[in-house]
């Protein structure tokens, strides 16, 4: 399936405005790229960067909330014992996918806004980095993936209820809850913190730097505003990220701790919030960012055209 470059241009646009022209809304360079066609950022590494993470979090609502949502629903594993293994590879190798991306992107915007006059890491660079965080999320997501194992129960006569459960090696208990410490590390104690302080040095940054060529009230106005804009921008996603995992990741670590008793009902609701993180970044961009709005709404009128021009067509 391929897609047409309206549709490329506004998956891209989803990202792209957030973290170039928001974020980098006062450097030089990102004021230079701001006017570029959508195409042509697919071809720098911030865009590569992008659509990576836009892969990610269309896998994440793919492959982790369909799963959970069935299994909650009828409180059975109804997919087989080979995807018992591949959906929890899938589920985890997209979220780490997904947060080292978002880490990825707050480490160049800070690269980018503190060294404006620095060469950027180039496209193939950034492909490259692309390469090694799939990498590193295959190696944390195969643990997961190959400690599992099918149970069967016998419920009543002739019912049978199937779970997908993790099944580590001895010390069992041990390995468990170590494994999901050290997950919740990497999916968000070290990313949280990464992506904070870069934001934060970036604010810091943006507050300090005074307008080049503002010669009148509203200039100088305007831009304030928009240093304002951006300030609520970065403090949102990192409250978003921050409140969206929090949960989730708390009940993991608690219940392989023994500390808790699994609750099929807490668990969806903690998957879900924490999963719905992906579809909140946008709405806050689009909220925060005039120049994202109106991409948005120039791309989705050019797609309107094509789509008029295609019909028209004989």
């Amino acid at each position: 399936m391929s897609l047409g470059n309206s549709s490329v241009d506004l998956l891209s646009a989803l990202w792209n405005f957030s973290v170039e022209d928001g974020v980098g809304e006062s450097g030089a360079g990102n004021r230079a790229g701001a006017h570029k066609p959508m195409s042509k950022r697919l071809h720098t590494v911030t865009g590569v960067f992008i659509m990576n993470l836009a892969i990610a979090d269309i896998l994440i609502t793919l492959l982790n909330t369909p799963f959970t949502l069935v299994r909650f629903i009828y409180s059975t594993w109804v997919f087989g014992k080979a995807m018992c293994h591949v959906s929890r590879f899938a589920q985890y190798c997209s979220v780490h996918v997904s947060v080292f991306t978002l880490v990825a992107i707050a480490i160049d915007r800070h690269q980018v806004v503190l060294h404006p006059m620095k060469q950027r890491m180039s496209r193939l660079q950034g492909v490259v980095w692309v390469g090694v965080i799939w990498l590193m999320a295959t190696c944390f997501s195969l643990p997961h993936a190959i400690y599992q194992t099918l149970l069967h129960f016998e419920i009543g006569e002739g019912n049978v209820r199937m779970v997908c459960l993790p099944s580590f090696p001895q010390p069992s208990d041990l390995f468990w809850k170590y494994l999901d410490l050290a997950t919740f590390v990497l999916l968000y104690v070290l990313p949280l913190a990464i992506i904070t302080v870069a934001y934060v040095v970036i604010a810091k940054k943006l507050l300090a730097r005074n307008a080049i060529g503002d010669v009148t009230l509203a200039q100088s106005s305007a831009h304030r505003r928009r240093k304002r804009m951006t300030m609520k921008m970065l403090i949102a996603v990192v409250v978003v990220f921050a409140v969206c995992w929090f949960p989730l990741n708390c009940y993991v670590v608690l219940l392989s701790s023994k500390v808790i008793q699994a609750n099929n009902a807490i668990y969806f609701s903690f998957h879900w919030l924490a999963m719905s993180s992906t579809c909140y970044n946008p709405f806050i961009y689009c909220w925060l960012n005039h120049n994202f709005r109106a991409e948005i709404r120039s791309l989705l009128l050019i797609a309107r055209r094509g789509k008029i021009r295609s019909n028209e067509e004989p």
